[in-house]
């Protein structure tokens, strides 16, 4: 989908765009692309002029932050934050690259996912002018770093959530969750350190401190970033101590449970033994002769197993 904004009488005005329309796109405006056919490819490439290696970076799922430029175009990679649209659980994420390119023209976003930073970026900025590309791109920078640490409290709360969960547990799909919340909290850390990589090249452009305002913002936004990256590394770190912690638990759990379990079969052994002398095909046998010889032979195997049971009770006990 090909989106344009524009600023009009001080508002943005958002237009969808049709490949086949013969309509000029606005120069100053803010071309928005995400996940686009191979139609729009082709025509994103030869209406807007920008290099194949741009547009190659752009959907490279594999593509890590970083800057190029050629010509008077000017490529910025990052990496952004999304829930993990393959495995579709709450609890795995992954990171997702996301272009900036600089023309002459036109400010340019693309993405091969829908994301939440663009839809951040307009909710939460009440003046965005498009035609300002520096700007729009520290904008974009700042509300990426404010992304990251509203998925890092997401993951912080479900990792508590899954904690609680443990505390009364013995199965592995816990396990498998903080796994799943660890994996993506090593997909963040790579994205956050590779996106300061490209802050910090930003940080000695010229183009990016020429005005008050926008490095004002730029360092805000280092701020931010700096602090997701702190976030990512604690939470990692807690959560490396507690899947380490709860398998022991776990383990623990199943221990005193096939304590029981023993316990429970020996103390079930007495009268089976007792009922297996009792089978044997032998003249004598005690109270064989007794109208009350069964009961009292059950009646003694239960004393006999409870009497068990109750030594067995105190010894495990005397064990914890």
């Amino acid at each position: 989908m090909i989106r344009q904004y524009l600023e009009k009488d001080g508002k943005l005005e958002k237009q969808i765009v049709q490949i086949d329309d013969i309509k000029e796109l606005i120069k100053g405006s803010w071309i928005e692309i995400t996940a686009p056919s191979s139609e729009e490819i082709e025509w994103f490439q030869s209406k807007l002029n920008v290099p194949t290696e741009f547009i190659t970076s752009a959907l490279d799922e594999e593509e890590t932050a970083h800057i190029d430029s050629e010509d008077n175009a000017k490529l910025i990679v990052l990496d952004v934050p999304l829930y993990d649209p393959v495995k579709n659980s709450e609890n795995a994420y992954t990171t997702t690259p996301f272009a900036i390119i600089h023309t002459d023209e036109h400010l340019i976003t693309v993405s091969a996912q829908e994301t939440d930073l663009v839809k951040n970026l307009l909710l939460k900025n009440r003046k965005i002018e498009p035609h300002k590309r520096v700007r729009m791109t520290l904008l974009f920078l700042y509300r990426l770093a404010m992304t990251y640490v509203t998925y890092l409290k997401k993951i912080d709360n479900q990792t508590k959530e899954v904690e609680k969960e443990l505390h009364h547990s013995m199965r592995n799909k816990e396990l498998f969750d903080l796994m799943e919340l660890n994996k993506s909290l090593v997909y963040f850390s790579t994205a956050l350190n590779a996106n300061k990589v490209v802050l910090n090249k930003l940080t000695r452009s010229a183009e990016f401190k020429k005005y008050e305002d926008d490095f004002d913002l730029l360092e805000d936004t280092e701020i931010e970033v700096n602090q997701a990256i702190e976030m990512c590394s604690v939470y990692r770190d807690i959560l490396a101590g507690m899947m380490d912690a709860f398998a022991s638990i776990i383990s623990n759990n199943l221990n005193i449970v096939m304590k029981a379990l023993a316990v429970i079969t020996i103390v079930l052994a007495i009268p089976t033994l007792v009922a297996s002398f009792y089978g044997m095909n032998f003249d004598n046998i005690p109270l064989s002769g007794s109208n009350m010889g069964f009961y009292n032979v059950v009646i003694g195997s239960f004393l006999l197993s409870a009497i068990g049971g109750l030594i067995l009770y105190r010894y495990t006990n005397k064990m914890k």
